[in-house]
């Protein structure tokens, strides 16, 4: 899913035709702008379409050459235009709700804000997207990657692991060491196609 880096696939942007890498780009940023929406108060309803008028918004200014490296990092600019989608949606909420009597919108964080949201969404497709290759790519038995998961996320301890899936403790200790010393390289090659955002 993933394969290009970001550099490359913005290239690929500018070409309308290319719909391979608009796809890339989508999968790429349309879980985390969904996510950022949410963490602002959106409905998932409304998140999602902020998402896609984000998405569409970015890649008709990127095609028009807006975008400008010099002025600043590819982040700030889509969280740019997600801050005014999510502003345009919320009044427009508003005011339909000011016509039946109820309240009108709430200001949304400032940028600085919204852009360590943003980050912190991204960190989390990286692992979400880290652990669906762990699954599919590393061979991995899926007891072995139950168990980290267990750890890693599930805040569980290493006994209760161990009880859980029939395993013995110093098996458990080598699923996390063995999970996590491959999830750390996927991830490493994840952060770079996050990079220049």
């Amino acid at each position: 899913m993933l394969t290009n880096t970001t550099t490359a696939l913005l290239e690929g942007l500018t070409d309308p035709t290319n719909q391979l890498i608009w796809r890339q780009f989508d999968d790429r940023f349309r879980p985390v702008l969904i996510a950022l929406g949410r963490r602002l108060g959106l409905s998932t309803e409304d998140a999602a379409d902020a998402a896609q008028e984000t998405l569409t918004r970015f890649v008709v200014a990127y095609r028009a050459g807006h975008y400008d490296r010099a002025r600043g990092r590819l982040r700030s600019w889509i969280t740019g235009i997600a801050r005014n989608c999510m502003i345009d949606l919320r009044a427009d909420r508003a005011h339909r709700r000011e016509r039946r009597g109820m309240s009108a919108i709430e200001n949304l964080p400032d940028a600085n804000r919204i852009t360590a949201i943003w980050d912190d969404e991204c960190e989390h497709e990286i692992i979400r997207c880290g652990m669906t290759r762990l699954r599919e790519q590393s061979r991995t038995d899926e007891r072995t990657i139950r168990a980290f998961e267990l750890l890693a996320f599930g805040a569980r301890t290493p006994s209760d692991v161990a009880s859980e899936l029939g395993m013995s403790m110093n098996d458990v200790y080598l699923a996390k060491h063995r999970c996590l010393t491959k999830l750390r390289a996927i991830i490493d090659d994840l952060k770079n196609l996050y990079e220049v955002a």
